[in-house]
């Protein structure tokens, strides 16, 4: 019961992350005046990923990996569900989405695997 309490708990934390850092980096790409999409897209993939493994309460780099074609999938819809006329033609924000999320990942991998070596 313990497990699936952290499990849930993970959950809110992921969720909650996706949302913060995907309204922050629209807000900061507003005020730059870059393009507005990659960088939540990709902003918002790096901390799911970041956030699935930090929370989650036990095979953290599974989890990381699950939240990340989690992502993936709503990235891909969500980027057919909200076209803008600056993404037309173009799939170059849900690439890059795709490249923070999995660079993340290998961040995860990088601590995963220092954290085997030390002990």
């Amino acid at each position: 019961m313990q497990q699936i309490l952290k499990l849930l708990l993970s959950i809110v934390i992921v969720t909650m992350t996706f949302i913060v850092s995907a309204t922050l980096a629209g807000m900061l790409a507003e005020y730059a005046g870059w393009w507005k999409k990659p960088v939540i897209g990709g902003v918002a993939a790096a901390c799911v990923v970041l956030s699935g493994y930090m929370s989650a309460p036990g095979h953290k780099l599974y989890y990381a990996t699950a939240w990340l074609g989690i992502g993936a999938v709503a990235a891909w819809v969500m980027s057919n569900a909200f076209m803008y006329a600056e993404d037309a033609n173009t799939s170059a924000p849900l690439y890059i989405t795709y490249a923070c999320g999995f660079f993340a990942l290998i961040l995860c991998w990088m601590w995963e695997r220092n954290r085997y070596y030390q002990n």
